[in-house]
Parts: C-alpha cells; sequence; structure tokens
C-alpha cells in the first residue's frame, strides 16, 4: 500500500484551497454542474443524458465481463467533476430494469454527495467505518432502485478507516444486496483513500476534465494505481467544449497515457468520453505523442 504521512497529506490538502478558485472559475466557463433529474428531464441537455447512456453500456459491459460489482470513481485532483459524474452514473445505472444501485460518498473529507442530491448527512460512511452506527441505520432510500450512503462525520485523517475488516464488511454487504456499487473517493493525487477503496474494488474509473487535468498529473495518478496493481476501468472527459473544434483521442496501457484511442463527446461546453483500456507493446520513448 503506498503510505502518505500527516505532513504529506495536510500539504495535499493545502491545495484544495488554490483549487477552489479553480473551480469558480470552471463553473464561470462551463455553468454549474448538472445532476440527471427524472422529475424535471429537460433541465438536462439530451445530448449529455446520451452520452451518459453511452458510458453506462461501456460500464456495465465491462463490469459484467470481469463479474464485478464495485467500481470506485476518482480523479487526479480536486475540482475535475468526479462527485457530479459518480452521481449521475449511479443515477443512469439505477434506471435499468431490476437494477438495485447504492453510491457511497467515501470522500470523508469533503464529501458533497448529499449536497448534489439534497438530502441529509446525518449518518454515513464514516459512522459505520467507526462503528457508531450500522449499515442499516445509514442507508438513505433515493429512489425505488437508488440507495445512498452518505459521507456522514468527516475526517481529516481517514486511511485507516478504509483499511480495515469494518470496510471489508461493509463492501462486503453492499456487493450482497445490490447490482453496482459506486464509491466516489477523494482525488487520487491528494490522499490515499482512493488507492486502498479502488484496490478492494473491482475497478477504478477516472474522471478528468478538458483544459484542466494536466498531461502530468494524469500520468502521476495512473502510475499511483499501477503500483498497486489496480484495476483501472477506463476515462471520463467530462466539461469538453465543442467550439473549440478540438477531439480528444486516449489510450490507456501499463506504460503510460498515449493520445491515440477512445473517443470523447463534446456539446455546448459540456461534454463526456469514455475509453476502455487496451494493452499495447511497450514503447521506447516514455515521451506523450
Amino acid at each position: 500500500m503506498t503510505n502518505k504521512s500527516p505532513k504529506q497529506e495536510n500539504e495535499n490538502l493545502e491545495s484544495v484551497t488554490a483549487d477552489n478558485k479553480t473551480k469558480k472559475e470552471n463553473k464561470k466557463a462551463f455553468g454549474a454542474p448538472r445532476i440527471i433529474n427524472a422529475e424535471n428531464p429537460s433541465a438536462i441537455p439530451f445530448s449529455v443524458v446520451e452520452a451518459y447512456k453511452n458510458i453506462r453500456v461501456q460500464l456495465t459491459s465491462t463490469l459484467d465481463k470481469i463479474g464485478g460489482k464495485a467500481l470506485a470513481i476518482s480523479s487526479p485532483n480536486a475540482s475535475e467533476g468526479k462527485s457530479t459524474t459518480s452521481v449521475n452514473i449511479a443515477i443512469i445505472l439505477s434506471k435499468l430494469s431490476d437494477k438495485k444501485v447504492i453510491i457511497v460518498d467515501a470522500d470523508i473529507r469533503r464529501g458533497t454527495i448529499h449536497q448534489k442530491l439534497k438530502i441529509k448527512n446525518d449518518v454515513g460512511c464514516l459512522d459505520i467505518l467507526m462503528g457508531e452506527a450500522t449499515y442499516e441505520q445509514a442507508v438513505k432510500h433515493f429512489s425505488p432502485s437508488l440507495d445512498v450512503i452518505t459521507c456522514g462525520k468527516m475526517n481529516a485523517n481517514s486511511s485507516e478507516y478504509f483499511d480495515s475488516v469494518e470496510f471489508d464488511t461493509l463492501l462486503k454487504t453492499l456487493k450482497e444486496n445490490y447490482d453496482y456499487v459506486i464509491f466516489d473517493t477523494p482525488p487520487v493525487n491528494l490522499v490515499s483513500d482512493s488507492l486502498v477503496i479502488s484496490k478492494k474494488c473491482d475497478g477504478l474509473l477516472f474522471v478528468i476534465r478538458s483544459e484542466i487535468t494536466t498531461y502530468e498529473a494524469f500520468r502521476v495518478a495512473l502510475s499511483n494505481t499501477e503500483k498497486l496493481n489496480v484495476n483501472v476501468l477506463g476515462v471520463v472527459l467530462n466539461a469538453v467544449d465543442n467550439n473549440s473544434g478540438k477531439y480528444y483521442k486516449y489510450r490507456y496501457n501499463k506504460n503510460g497515457y498515449n493520445r491515440k484511442y477512445g473517443y470523447a463527446y463534446g456539446y455546448g461546453g459540456y461534454g463526456y468520453g469514455y475509453g476502455y483500456g487496451k494493452k499495447s507493446k511497450p514503447k521506447k520513448s516514455g515521451n506523450p505523442q
């Protein structure tokens, strides 16, 4: 396991303050993140919903192939859209016939799932892991096919709670009771929680933001996952500006992150893409092409 000292984690958390400025700039440029709402479908552009449906097809196919249920979602750094993407993926998965889905806010430093879904955050994930609440007490029924466990208490030093018997028990219980289990986890490059969680899940889905996520930041994030043999299922590219005329292609392999494979959607300043991991022969040069 990749361990970070309290000093390193505190230094990483301090960078969140600077990210807040970026977050405000992102919202100004692309508008506030939007959550799929069954009661008011017109609030979300048709193209956005269709992009999520495409992600759903690719994701369920991938999970089915490996017999997986539990999915961790993360990003290299803060303010790249992972929580909004996590919620929308959970919602779109819950619309499948006869499928039961749960989303768990495992970002117990800066959890936001309760704010996005406008539900209470009285008891949640950390309360369960600390033994102060049961799974049954923490789960919230958002819709007939979608349940939620919010972050609950927030704690700056939380990695040890996920590398525990209590978390293993919770994960086992969730996989027994749901068809898909989604964990919204902290950014990979900031704290180690997401790596611990991803290693125990069936796979990790990365969320990166167009014009915000740097090439180097994603390389570092991938390197961190490779050290633990985390199963990276793919990448979601969001905030694509279709007016820029750019088309994004990506390929992920064990030797790095190259601009050669995959596809992305862009429309009106808001977009999503999905790339499925494929292995390829190592190249002599480590430079991106």
